[in-house]
């Protein structure tokens, strides 16, 4: 018996990308709905919904399946480095992270590390941003220029609290467009990100690692 469900177990398997990638255009559009108001940093400025997909700089680094493939678990490198933070009107966000860090002693050796999580969100009254990731589902890989290696993909999973966050309308690549400037725990200001998709560019906003299971669960 243990032979007969081997075969099985590998051809769902198989199917997993279809799989996944049937999942990801399946996903309904979430309707627009009120975000809670806040008192603290930035919440009389925000002339527009959070929701849709902001991008910093020149936006080469987005949210969705051309950052992250989940089927595979693989990243592909964008052009720059940048970040880039997509949210829903009903609470779900993703994160995508492109990020150099050369050596103090060596400015040669740079250390390029991308990040991708995605789960939900809550704004409270003080215009708060509390990121909750789903368990299992982010991905992180390091590489380094002087090792010319890779690390193989790894969990991630690392919470995030916005002490505030601004959105304003201003001038982009000569077109007009909004930008959404948040705030770390400390009050930090991170990089400006520019709105470049709404509704969000998102891969499916429901635990993946849990689908996974159980498509091999009840796979035939």
């Amino acid at each position: 018996m243990t032979l007969l469900l081997v075969p099985t177990l590998l051809s769902s398997l198989l199917l997993l990308p279809t799989l996944l990638l049937t999942l990801i255009a399946l996903t309904p559009v979430p309707a627009q709905a009120q975000l809670p108001t806040g008192t603290n940093i930035g919440q009389q400025n925000n002339v527009t919904s959070l929701r849709g997909t902001w991008s910093s700089g020149s936006g080469n680094v987005v949210t969705g399946l051309q950052f992250f493939n989940p089927a595979n678990n693989t990243f592909t490198y964008p052009t720059t480095a940048g970040m880039s933070y997509s949210f829903t009107d009903d609470f779900h966000w993703e994160q995508a992270l492109y990020i150099y860090q050369p050596k103090a002693d060596n400015p040669y050796c740079v250390t390029a590390q991308l990040i991708w999580q995605h789960g939900t969100y809550s704004i409270n009254g003080s215009n708060f941003i509390s990121l909750q990731p789903f368990k299992g589902d982010g991905m992180q890989q390091i590489a380094s220029r002087c090792t010319k290696t890779s690390q193989s993909v790894q969990p991630y999973n690392q919470p995030e609290l916005m002490s505030g966050f601004e959105i304003h309308l201003d001038t982009h690549y000569g077109q007009s467009a909004y930008y959404l400037k948040m705030y770390g725990f400390d009050g930090t200001p991170k990089p400006l990100m520019w709105k470049v998709y709404d509704p969000p560019q998102m891969l499916p906003t429901v635990q993946l690692k849990e689908q996974v299971r159980r498509i091999l669960l009840f796979s035939p």
